[in-house]
């Protein structure tokens, strides 16, 4: 009879001993994690004939995780195995397993393109058919889909990633999110914004009533747009100038706030200029009446305004090229100084030698009126402004403005010849 503590465990009358059950337990333990690494290695396919292809991706979004699904026509045709970052220099490089049965019916044409796959936003590589061509191979390469449907998704995934980004918030930021303010916004008034969106709905079914018309009717933005298309065949320049119009109306759009401002100073100015008429309607009576000679001087001495102008104007250039040096910023004068009284050469003062008279006796000016008077004879300056109003018929106090106009006092007649 052996020793009980000879061996380790005993499941029967048969005696084994420590290294018997060692061994034992090795092989069982060998066996269950040969079982559980095939199966490992069956779920990752490695006993699976697949048919091994790359696609060349410029975009691949959030991330392609391995074994994300590769999908044709909404079927489940592989798996990604591994993707190979961009470098600068090459596109991202995705490879992808196939099974042999559905790689048989894809063709060589397929594009690709990473799009989520459920609305968890799990991406997934969907293969894009192009029309026919020769079966996929192993080794092939496919090529990232560029279609017009592609590029929209793509813009839109990216606008919503913008969005969602700036809805976010992390916990330590004490800013309210889109999300929680609109929250917080509509607590309490669901009825509210239930009227709102049923006003909003109406709204927008009668736009879209508008803009598809019924089955008798062209609908309004379509006959609109038409005219317009006929406008512009019709008359261009017309056209033209609308659309240069649409300037001008734009700022006035955007400074209505300031023209109406501007028409309502505008109003309260007139407003008040009428009430001061209306309030000093004698005086405004009177003030016309007493302008009405100064006007009849004004238009009597038009003829004079030509001359007075054209005056002006030779003087301003004698001042301007003779007198005044701006370089120097001084003025030369050129001036005849008379100290006598300045008298006209006149038939008078031909020369005459007894019977024998020059040429200028017969040729010559006649005497004129002398220039300054005689001192025994002053100038009334106030009886001549009188004459010159009587001779307008005009009172008395216009008599120095008709004669700053050029109308002067009347002469007589001259009573003879000079000797």
């Amino acid at each position: 009879m052996g020793d009980p503590m000879s061996i380790v465990f005993e499941s029967d009358d048969r005696h084994l001993s420590n290294i018997g059950l060692f061994v034992r337990g090795l092989a069982a333990l060998t066996v269950v994690v040969a079982a559980v690494t095939a199966m490992i290695a069956r779920s990752e396919g490695a006993f699976a004939d697949t048919v091994e292809v790359t696609a060349m991706l410029g975009d691949v979004g959030d991330g392609l995780p391995k074994r994300s699904d590769v999908k044709y026509r909404g079927v489940l045709v592989g798996t990604v195995q591994d993707v190979v970052a961009a470098d600068g220099t090459h596109l991202n490089t995705v490879r992808i397993e196939l099974t042999p049965e559905h790689a048989a019916a894809i063709p060589a044409t397929v594009t690709a393109r990473v799009v989520p796959s459920n609305v968890f936003a799990v991406p997934s590589v969907q293969l894009i058919d192009n029309g026919p061509g020769a079966p996929l191979r192993s080794g092939a390469s496919i090529s990232e889909d560029h279609s017009k449907a592609s590029v929209q998704l793509q813009t839109s995934l990216t606008a919503l990633s913008r969005i969602v980004d700036a809805v976010g918030r992390p916990g330590t930021d004490p800013t309210l999110g889109i999300l929680e303010t609109v929250e917080r916004a509509t607590r309490g008034r669901g009825a509210d914004a239930l009227a709102a969106a049923t006003q909003l709905e109406r709204i927008v079914r009668a736009y879209r009533g508008e803009l598809s018309g019924t089955d008798d009717t062209t609908a309004l933005l379509t006959g609109l747009a038409e005219a317009v298309h006929g406008l512009q065949e019709s008359a261009p320049d017309l056209l033209a100038a609308l659309h240069n119009a649409i300037g001008p109306m734009r700022s006035v759009a955007e400074q209505r706030v300031r023209l109406t401002e501007l028409l309502t100073g505008g109003i309260a100015t007139t407003e008040t200029v009428g009430t001061a008429l209306n309030n000093r309607t004698e005086t405004i009576v009177d003030l016309n009446s007493r302008l009405g000679p100064v006007l009849q001087v004004l238009a009597a001495g038009s003829v004079n305004f030509v001359q007075m102008t054209t005056s002006q104007t030779r003087i301003a250039r004698v001042f301007t090229h003779d007198f005044w040096n701006p370089e120097t910023q001084s003025g030369t004068a050129k001036v005849i100084l008379e100290l006598t009284p300045h008298k006209q050469y006149t038939r008078t003062d031909c020369p005459r030698y007894g019977e024998l008279a020059g040429a200028s006796c017969e040729h010559g000016p006649a005497a004129g009126p002398p220039v300054i008077g005689a001192a025994d004879q002053p100038v009334n300056l106030f009886e001549q402004h009188e004459i010159v109003a009587e001779s307008l018929g005009l009172p008395k106090e216009v008599g120095v403005l008709a004669e700053l106009l050029g109308l002067a006092v009347p002469t007589p007649p001259a009573t003879g010849e000079p000797r």
